[in-house]
């Protein structure tokens, strides 16, 4: 687990800086969407590391919902939404479209599915596709 949540947080420089030089906003003000989150890596830790951000954790499987709505709940994190549903149908919905500053997900699906998803669905966000490769440790 510590290796995860240090991969987590040597993902934060990149993204800040990325953020920094495509936009006019502060990093403070930091939208940013997990896509199939699973156990809430990288998203939970990205949460608790800047809380002024506003983290929405992407998840379709209840269970693992179920998991970090409880999670939020204990530590008691106000910067961070949970949210039942799938990449391509968040795209579609209102509520959500063109919401989000960052994307990121981690061995979600293959890269080019997963590139579509994210161009369509989060037009204006920096997105960064952080993935475990298959075999490696």
């Amino acid at each position: 687990m510590e290796r995860h949540i240090k991969d987590s947080l040597a993902m934060l420089p990149p993204i800040q800086d990325s953020y920094i030089s495509r936009s006019n906003s502060s990093i403070d003000s930091i939208k940013l969407v997990d896509v199939g989150t699973g156990a809430g890596l990288p998203g939970l830790v990205f949460a608790i590391a800047c809380p002024a951000w506003k983290v929405t954790l992407l998840e379709s499987m209840n269970k693992r919902c179920d998991f970090l709505e409880h999670a939020v709940s204990v530590t008691g994190l106000s910067n961070v939404e949970v949210v039942r549903g799938r990449a391509e149908n968040l795209g579609q919905n209102v509520t959500f479209r063109e919401k989000f500053d960052v994307a990121v997900a981690r061995a979600v699906a293959e890269m080019r599915i997963l590139e579509v998803l994210v161009s369509i669905d989060f037009q204006r966000s920096i997105v960064f596709l952080w993935f475990v490769l298959v075999g490696c440790s």
